[in-house]
């Protein structure tokens, strides 16, 4: 049940309306705020939110519009029954221009309501060519009390280095981003490492443009924080509450796992296999059997690529061992990188956990191999091998999807 709507107001011949669009977080299955966004119109003609703001003659009339569409968007976020959920508001340019700009907002929003705390301002990123002016607006607002959103990152030229000097409370990955994860293998494997960049930044994730049952599926995938688009609720003034949207969601989180349980039932045989020949492999070498002849049943498995042995320092002995299974075709574009004679893998995980548990069996996770940019995992076990420590490594294909 809602309040009544509150009066339509106008700004120099705009009318200004506003719609509501939910942000759901995926963990807590339930949606934890309201994007806010301008339905302007002119003369009963409708108008691109862009264009109401650029039909203005000056930077102080568009953060006059700001402030007057704020408000409204305010009184209508409170006509909804009180629970506990931000209220995000998109800013213009114009609030940014200069600290005074940013003060006049944070004050307008707090005569119309609001705690800051239940308030999250959207920073376009390329809002100022300034950095210095953007940074110390933003910091002025973050010691009002209101949450920082930095939207459509990864379009253009997003810029990480911003993004850590604006420390933002939350990222809004553009939609063109997922656009790209739905189309592209690489970027689909890519987005849960860019979601945890931010996470190590100290930032939630919002992916925007969830319009489709694969867009939740590889937002579900990414670890996202939260999500925003046309399948989890249109912008309306009275939008799809939870008992609409949860089963929805549900529905996907059902299909996911048993996606993944079927793939972990895969990879779970295929590594079991891989590692049963490698402990062979071990205790063959410590029993003195030459590394080619200890190593051939488990070169003979459909998924290890290679076996390669390191010295307690990590340095490699020798060269590959590859598969003796019908070999994968060569770029020669990584020729440069094929003898790894001598190479130092001290810094990898696999020799590091290896060399700190003598016997004890690792295995690393996921990565791109440098010799031959495969993704695999690396089984490895320190042994004593002639009274000497050294670390037995393997590496196993795994399939990406």
């Amino acid at each position: 049940m809602t309040l009544s709507a509150p009066p339509t107001p106008s700004f120099a011949g705009l009318t200004l309306g506003s719609h509501f669009q939910p942000i759901y977080s995926l963990p807590h299955r339930r949606t934890v705020g309201m994007e806010a966004l301008l339905r302007a119109s002119r003369d009963d003609k409708p108008l691109n939110p862009i264009d109401a703001y650029q039909g203005l003659d000056s930077l102080e009339q568009r953060h006059q519009l700001d402030l007057a569409v704020c408000q409204h968007h305010i009184r209508g976020f409170n006509t909804f029954p009180h629970e506990n959920r931000w209220l995000f508001l998109n800013m213009d340019a114009a609030s940014l221009a200069q600290p005074a700009h940013a003060e006049a907002l944070a004050s307008s929003i707090l005569q119309a309501g609001l705690p800051p705390s239940s308030v999250v301002l959207e920073v376009p990123e390329h809002a100022l060519e300034s950095q210095e002016r953007l940074i110390d607006c933003v910091k002025l607002l973050r010691q009002a009390g209101f949450l920082i959103a930095i939207d459509d990152f990864g379009v253009n030229h997003s810029n990480l280095d911003r993004v850590c000097m604006l420390e933002p409370d939350l990222v809004k990955f553009d939609r063109n981003l997922l656009r790209s994860a739905a189309n592209q293998s690489r970027t689909r494997n890519l987005l849960p490492r860019l979601v945890h960049l931010m996470h190590e930044i100290g930032a939630l994730v919002v992916e925007e443009g969830i319009e489709t049952e694969k867009d939740v599926l590889i937002a579900l995938e990414s670890g996202c924080d939260l999500v925003q688009g046309y399948y989890i609720s249109r912008p309306h003034e009275q939008p799809e509450n939870d008992s609409v949207i949860t089963p929805r969601i549900d529905a996907r989180w059902d299909e996911l796992m048993v996606r993944e349980l079927l793939k972990r039932k895969l990879t779970r045989r295929q590594l079991e296999l891989a590692r049963q020949s490698f402990v062979q492999t071990a205790i063959a070498l410590m029993q003195g059997t030459p590394f080619l002849h200890a190593a051939t049943p488990m070169l003979n498995m459909p998924d290890v690529i290679r076996c390669f042995l390191l010295d307690s320092a990590g340095r490699q002995i020798g060269q590959n061992l590859n598969s003796l299974q019908p070999p994968a075709p060569e770029d020669p574009k990584l020729a440069p990188l094929t003898d790894t004679t001598g190479a130092i893998w001290s810094r990898r995980a696999y020799f590091q956990h290896a060399i700190d548990q003598p016997g004890v069996l690792y295995m690393s996770d996921p990565y791109l191999s440098m010799t031959d940019t495969r993704n695999c995992v690396t089984l490895s076990m320190a042994i004593e091998i002639d009274e000497a420590m050294h670390v037995l490594c393997a590496d196993v294909l795994v399939t990406r999807n």
